[in-house]
C-alpha cells in the first residue's frame, strides 16, 4: 500500500472516529436535555399543586392556609373585622406571636369534607370568652409541651351542626379550642404530659381538658373537667 493510500485510510479512520464521537456526544446532550426537561415539568407540576390546595398539613390535620386566609379577609367586612379583632387581643394582653389570631378564625380541619368556610369570625360579646383560654395556653400548656397550632377555635352553628358536633360545644361560645403540638411528641408523652397540666392548674382553673385521637386535643376555660 503507498503513503497515499495509508494516509486515505488514516483520514477515513479518523472521520468515521470523530463522526462517532460527535453522534455519542450530541446523544448524551440530548438525554441530559430530556433529563433536565422532565424534572422541571414535574416541579412544575408539583409547584402548581401546591399552590391550588388551601391547606398545609400540620401532624396529618388539614389546616388552611395563608391563601385562603388572605381570599377571607377581601369578602365583605372581613379585613376591618379582623383588625378589630387584632386589637381587642393584643389589648387584653394576648400572645399573638405564639398564638396568631387568625388561628381563632378557623373553624375546624374538615371543612372541605362538609363544604363550609375554614374561618369565621366570632361575634363580639363572646370575644372575651377566649382570653382566659389562651392564656391558659401561654401559660401552662405551652410550658408543657411546646408550640400548639390551632385547627379549630370559633364554630358556627351552621359548621358545628354539619360536623355533628354537640350542641353545647364551647366552640360556639368562642371559649374552646383544639390544637395540634408543632413538635414530634408521641401521643403517650402528650398525655402524661397534659393531665399533669391539668392536675396542676386544679379546679380554680377552670380548665377543661379533652384528649382526641392522635395529637390533637381541646382545651377550654368553661369548666374544670376531662375527657
Amino acid at each position: 500500500m503507498s503513503a497515499t493510500d495509508r494516509f486515505t485510510l488514516l483520514s477515513r479512520q479518523v472521520h468515521h472516529q470523530w463522526r462517532a464521537e460527535r453522534t455519542n456526544w450530541l446523544v448524551l446532550i440530548g438525554i441530559t436535555l430530556l433529563l433536565v426537561l422532565i424534572t422541571a415539568v414535574m416541579w412544575g407540576l408539583l409547584y402548581l399543586q401546591s399552590k391550588e390546595r388551601p391547606y398545609i398539613e400540620v401532624r396529618g390535620y388539614r389546616v388552611a392556609n395563608e391563601e385562603t386566609f388572605k381570599q377571607y379577609l377581601r369578602q365583605g367586612s372581613h379585613r376591618a373585622q379582623f383588625a378589630e379583632f387584632t386589637t381587642f387581643l393584643r389589648e387584653a394582653d394576648v400572645d399573638l406571636k405564639l398564638l396568631p389570631p387568625r388561628g381563632l378564625l378557623r373553624q375546624g380541619s374538615d371543612w372541605m369534607r362538609i363544604n363550609e368556610p375554614p374561618f369565621a369570625m366570632p361575634p363580639r360579646r363572646d370575644w372575651p370568652n377566649i382570653v382566659a383560654t389562651l392564656q391558659l395556653i401561654r401559660d401552662e400548656v405551652v410550658p408543657s409541651i411546646g408550640p400548639v397550632v390551632i385547627v379549630s377555635a370559633y364554630r358556627t352553628a351552621r359548621y358545628n351542626r354539619k360536623l355533628g358536633g354537640s350542641a353545647q360545644s364551647h366552640h360556639r361560645d368562642f371559649c374552646g379550642v383544639d390544637l395540634v403540638p408543632r413538635s414530634n411528641i408521641s401521643r403517650r408523652e402528650l398525655i402524661n404530659e397534659l393531665q399533669a397540666m391539668h392536675a396542676r392548674v386544679g379546679p380554680e382553673s377552670r380548665a377543661g381538658l379533652g384528649i382526641y385521637s392522635g395529637v390533637r386535643f381541646h382545651i377550654d376555660t368553661c369548666g374544670y373537667r376531662r375527657w
